[in-house]
């Protein structure tokens, strides 16, 4: 399949292409990867704080820990914001054909 002939139609009927490098996009795609596991593994130390604080320190600290914890959430869904926003960014509507459009 000739991937510079592929186009993708909205809701509205228009033509969407995306132009994007191959390997621009594996090392996007690679260093997203890295951003999730480094998010996970933020969180699980955080949330292993909260407990070792809870269980050491008492309430107080558990609590204090955990609102930690918490903060550290979000990291979990950056890395598909990112993608998302390079997805939209890489996009390009055409009413009508491009020239550099493959005929046949």
């Amino acid at each position: 399949m000739d991937e510079s002939r592929l186009y993708e139609v909205g809701p509205a009927g228009a033509a969407f292409t995306t132009r994007e490098d191959p390997a621009a996009r594996d090392r996007r795609l690679n260093r997203l990867r890295w951003l999730f596991a480094i998010g996970l593994a933020a969180n699980a130390a955080t949330w292993t704080l909260a407990g070792l604080a809870f269980v050491l320190g008492g309430r107080v600290w558990g609590a204090w820990f955990g609102v930690l914890a918490l903060a550290t959430a979000p990291l979990l869904l950056l890395p598909a914001g990112v993608e998302g926003a390079a997805r939209l960014k890489a996009r390009r509507r055409h009413a009508t054909r491009p020239g550099d459009f493959p005929t046949a």
